[in-house]
C-alpha cells in the first residue's frame, strides 16, 4: 500500500494526535509553573508497527505506519527525593529541639532585661554579707528573710513555667499525631485513585502522584519514613520502621499517658496494640538515623518525666520495682541493676535517661541548685550529728519511743540559738511545706536533767513531701513572724559570728565548705559555687540551643541544595516549555500539511481513474 493510500492518511492523523497531546501536556506544564509540588510532565513518543516490503542485506525496506504516544511521564529524581526527605526530617528534629530550648530559656530572662533568679540569688548573697556584719540586727534578718523569699519565689516561678510548658508540649504532640494520621489517610486514598486510573495501562495519574509526593515530603518532616511503590502504582509507607500505610489499610497512631499518675503523653501505635512509637533508649544519632522528625524532637526536648534534684544521684533509681515476667523482683541490689541493665555507674545511667531530654535535664539541674542552697544554709544554722547509742525518749503525747543508734539528730552542742533568754536551736530558714525539720522528744540525761532531742526527719527520694525540692519549699513561717528566732546566737547569747561567717564561706565554697562545690551533671568534673553553677547551667542551656539551631540551619541549607537539584529535573522551565511548544506546533503543522498532500494525491488518483 503506497503513501498515497488511505493508510497514508492514518500516518498523518497519528502525527496530529500525538503532537496535539504533546501541546496539551506542554500547556499543562506552563499552567502549573508556580504550583507547589508539581513535577513537569513529558510525553514519550514511539513508532507504530512497520510494514516490510522485502529483505535486503543493507536495507530492511520497511515503511512506518505512523507515530503514537508511549506515555506521559513525571520527570523526577527519585534518589534526590529520598535524600531531600531524610535531610528535611533531620532538620525538623533539631528545629523542634531548638524551639523548645528558646521557649525555656526565655523563662530565665536575658542580660538585656535582667535575669530575675540570678538577681535574687545575688540579693540573698548580699543579705548574708550584711548578716555577717551584724548577726543580731533584726532589720538585717528581715532583709535576709525577704531576699530568701524572693529567691524561692523566682525559682518556683521558673520551675512551674518549665513544668507547665512541658505539659503544653503534649498539645503539640497530639496535634502532630493527628496530622500524621490524616496524611496517612490521604496517601491511602491517593493510592486507590492512582491504581484505579492507571489500571487500564492507558492513562497516567501524574497530578495525583504530585499530590502524593508532596504528602511524602511533608510526612518526612514528622518522622523517619521509608516507602516503596509496587508495580501497580501503590505506595506503602513505614514510620520509624513500622507499617503506616499498606496496600489495603492504614495503621493509626495514638497517644496515652507515659505512666499512671504522669501528665505527659507518649505516642503509641493504636492499631498495633498500643506499642510505643519510639524506644527512648535509642538516643538521637545521625549515624543510626535516629535524629529524624519533629515529633521525635518534641518528645526528646520535653522528656519523659518531671525531674527534681534526686535525679542527680543514684538514689532516684527504683531498682526494686524491676520485675521478671513471672512478677518476681528482678534485682536484689543497685549494683546488680547496673550490671543487668548494662550501666557502668550512675553517670552512665544519667547520660542515657536524663541528660538527653532537654527540659527534664534542666528541671533536675535547677532543683539541684536550689536544694543545695537551702540545705547548705539550713545545715549551718541547724547542724546535725548522729546518735552513738539507742535512746529511750518521750514524744509530745507522752508516748515512749526508742531512737536507734546512728539516727540523725540536731547537734545541740554546736547549734546556735535564737535571740533572747528563751532562744532555742533547730530553727531552719527554709522549710518543707508538709514536714517539720525535726521531731522533738524529751529524755532524762545521766545527771537526771530533762533534755530535748531533735530527731531529723530525713529526705526520702521516693516521697516528694519529705524533700527540700522547689515544689515543697517555703520560708519557715515562724521565722517570718519572728526573725529573732533565727539561730545566730551562741549559748551565752553572744553573736554567733562563726555561724555568720560559715554562711558566707559556704556560698563562696571557701575553706571547710569546699565540698559544697557542685558539678553540673554526674558526668562532669568541674565544680562550681552556687552563683557559678547557675551561670554554667544557663550557658549549658544556651550552648545546647545554639547547637540545635546551627544543625537545623545547616540541614535547611543542605535540604535546599538538594531541592534545587530536584527542581532542575522536576521543575518547569518556561523557556524550555515554550521551545517545546514551538517544536510541537511545527510538528503538528507538518502533519497537517502531510495530510493535505496525501488528500490531494488521493483526489487526483480518484478523479483520473474516474474519467478513464
Amino acid at each position: 500500500m503506497g503513501v498515497g493510500s488511505m493508510g497514508g492518511l492514518y500516518i498523518g492523523v497519528s502525527g496530529l494526535q500525538v503532537n496535539h497531546t504533546a501541546l496539551t501536556t506542554t500547556a499543562h506544564n506552563l499552567s502549573n509553573l508556580d504550583t507547589e509540588g508539581y513535577s513537569r510532565q513529558q510525553i514519550l513518543m514511539r513508532d507504530v508497527l512497520y510494514s516490510t516490503y522485502a529483505y535486503a542485506p543493507v536495507n530492511s525496506m520497511q515503511k512506518g505506519l505512523g507515530s503514537d504516544m508511549a506515555k506521559i511521564r513525571q520527570v523526577r529524581d527519585t534518589f534526590a527525593d529520598k535524600q531531600y526527605r531524610l535531610e528535611t526530617g533531620r532538620g525538623a528534629f533539631y528545629e523542634a529541639m531548638s524551639e523548645v530550648e528558646q521557649e525555656v530559656e526565655r523563662y530565665f530572662g536575658s542580660d538585656i532585661d535582667g535575669q530575675p533568679l540570678k538577681n535574687a540569688m545575688t540579693t540573698f548573697y548580699y543579705a548574708l554579707n550584711e548578716i555577717q556584719k551584724e548577726p543580731d540586727s533584726i532589720l538585717k534578718r528581715e532583709t535576709m528573710i525577704l531576699a530568701a523569699q524572693q529567691m524561692i519565689d523566682q525559682s518556683k516561678l521558673i520551675y512551674d513555667q518549665i513544668t507547665d510548658y512541658q505539659e503544653c508540649v503534649n498539645e503539640q504532640i497530639d496535634k502532630k499525631v493527628k496530622e500524621i494520621n490524616q496524611m496517612a489517610l490521604d496517601i491511602y486514598e491517593l493510592n486507590k485513585q492512582i491504581v484505579a486510573i492507571e489500571g487500564n495501562e492507558v492513562e497516567e495519574a501524574n497530578d495525583l502522584r504530585d499530590k502524593r509526593n508532596l504528602l511524602l515530603d511533608k510526612l518526612s518532616t514528622y518522622g523517619e519514613i521509608r516507602y516503596r511503590e509496587d508495580k501497580v502504582g501503590c505506595v506503602t509507607v513505614t514510620l520509624e520502621g513500622t507499617a503506616l500505610v499498606s496496600e489495603d489499610r492504614i495503621f493509626e497512631l495514638g497517644t496515652q499517658l507515659i505512666s499512671p499518675g504522669s501528665k505527659l503523653l507518649t505516642v503509641v501505635w493504636a492499631d498495633h496494640g498500643n506499642m510505643e512509637l519510639y524506644h527512648y533508649s535509642d538516643l538521637p544519632s545521625a549515624s543510626n538515623c535516629t535524629d529524624v522528625g519533629s515529633l521525635k524532637g518534641l518528645l526528646f526536648a520535653r522528656g519523659t518525666f518531671v525531674a527534681n534534684y534526686t535525679h542527680m544521684s543514684e538514689e532516684s533509681i527504683d531498682w526494686a520495682s524491676y520485675t521478671n515476667r513471672d512478677g518476681s523482683q528482678k534485682y536484689s541490689s543497685l549494683q546488680e541493676f547496673y550490671h543487668g541493665e548494662r550501666y557502668a555507674n550512675y553517670g552512665e545511667y544519667y547520660e542515657k535517661n536524663v541528660e538527653p531530654f532537654l527540659i527534664t535535664n534542666l528541671e533536675a539541674q535547677l532543683d539541684y541548685l536550689i536544694h543545695n542552697i537551702v540545705t547548705t544554709i539550713n545545715d549551718i544554722l541547724c547542724p546535725n550529728t548522729t546518735t552513738n547509742t539507742a535512746m529511750t525518749v518521750t514524744d509530745a503525747n507522752g508516748n515512749t519511743v526508742t531512737v536507734a543508734a546512728g539516727t540523725t539528730v540536731l547537734d545541740t552542742s554546736k547549734a546556735p540559738i535564737g535571740l533572747g533568754d528563751d532562744g532555742e536551736p533547730g530553727t531552719e530558714l527554709f522549710s518543707r511545706r508538709s514536714m517539720e525539720r525535726y521531731t522533738k522528744y524529751s529524755y532524762t540525761d545521766v545527771n537526771g536533767k530533762q533534755q530535748n532531742l531533735y530527731v531529723y526527719n530525713e529526705e526520702d527520694p521516693k516521697d516528694i513531701p519529705t524533700q527540700y525540692t522547689i515544689d515543697e519549699l517555703v520560708i519557715n513561717p515562724d521565722v517570718i513572724k519572728n526573725p529573732s528566732i533565727i539561730p545566730l546566737s551562741n549559748l551565752d547569747h553572744s553573736n554567733a559570728q562563726d555561724t555568720a561567717n560559715k554562711l558566707l564561706d559556704a556560698w563562696n565554697c571557701e575553706a571547710e565548705y569546699a565540698e559544697t562545690i557542685k558539678t553540673l551533671t554526674p558526668n562532669t568534673l568541674t565544680g562550681y559555687d552556687f552563683q557559678g553553677y547557675y551561670n554554667a547551667m544557663i550557658n549549658d542551656l544556651a550552648n545546647a540551643g545554639n547547637s540545635y539551631q546551627n544543625i537545623a540551619d545547616n540541614q535547611r541549607l543542605v535540604a535546599n541544595q538538594i531541592d534545587e537539584r530536584r527542581q532542575v529535573v522536576a521543575g518547569v522551565s518556561s523557556d524550555e516549555e515554550l521551545s517545546n511548544m514551538i517544536m510541537f506546533q511545527q510538528a503538528y503543522n507538518a502533519a497537517s500539511r502531510y495530510i493535505n498532500v496525501v488528500s490531494e494525491m488521493l483526489d487526483t488518483l480518484v478523479n483520473r481513474l474516474g474519467r478513464s
